[in-house]
């Protein structure tokens, strides 16, 4: 048995990274931001828009502000604004799911999936110590450990607000993966190991 292996994870747990290093050890394509690429195509809105406000509730205020001239003003309800995102990234996630195993990254990859294929939902986390260290150091926020910090906690807050409006469930509840991985307590190699070694033990029963 061949599954998807679908990624949720903590801000600056390293769980993009672990995705990708998976992928590699399994011989699966990876996606992320290849979704972004197919969703532009599909829903008509260009891949940096939808880089800059993919999983972010915003007030109708911002929306509107923010919106581009070329968009015309169509979109001035909040919903209708997420959901066309929302919609073009399902869709491409539904697409690359068909053609067999992978590993796919955030996106509520899990709740998207479920009932259409074979699915094995990951969660990663650590410690915001941690993911603070490593913000630091990919992001180059100058050791600014407030912002790095203040940075973790609103992007998992959007995560959580986007995952619970589209899934009515609850981002990073253990219910709703196979596995939680500690990555700071772990590492990201032996988190590669561990997760591969689950996989292979879940495809085979």
């Amino acid at each position: 048995m061949d599954a998807v292996i679908t990624i949720s994870r903590q801000f600056g747990s390293g769980g993009r990274l672990i995705g990708r290093m998976l992928a590699d050890k399994l011989g699966i394509p990876f996606y992320d931001k290849e979704i972004i690429d197919q969703a532009a195509k599909t829903s008509g809105f260009a891949k940096e828009f939808i880089e800059d406000n993919e999983q972010k509730m915003k007030s109708l205020g911002t929306i509107a502000m923010a919106t581009p001239a070329w968009l015309g003003g169509v979109w001035t309800s909040l919903e209708n604004f997420e959901s066309r995102i929302y919609a073009a990234e399902a869709e491409a996630v539904e697409e690359f799911a068909k053609q067999g195993a992978c590993v796919i990254v955030g996106r509520c990859a899990d709740s998207i999936l479920k009932g259409k294929c074979e699915c094995f939902n990951v969660f990663v986390h650590g410690h915001l110590e941690d993911r603070v260290q490593r913000v630091l150091k990919y992001y180059k926020l100058e050791n600014d450990e407030k912002r790095a910090a203040k940075l973790i906690l609103s992007t998992d807050k959007q995560r959580a607000r986007h995952y619970r409006y589209y899934t009515d469930a609850e981002w990073g509840d253990p219910d709703n993966y196979h596995i939680c991985l500690d990555s700071a307590s772990m590492g990201v190699e032996k988190s590669v190991d561990i997760l591969a070694a689950a996989y292979k033990l879940y495809c085979a029963e």
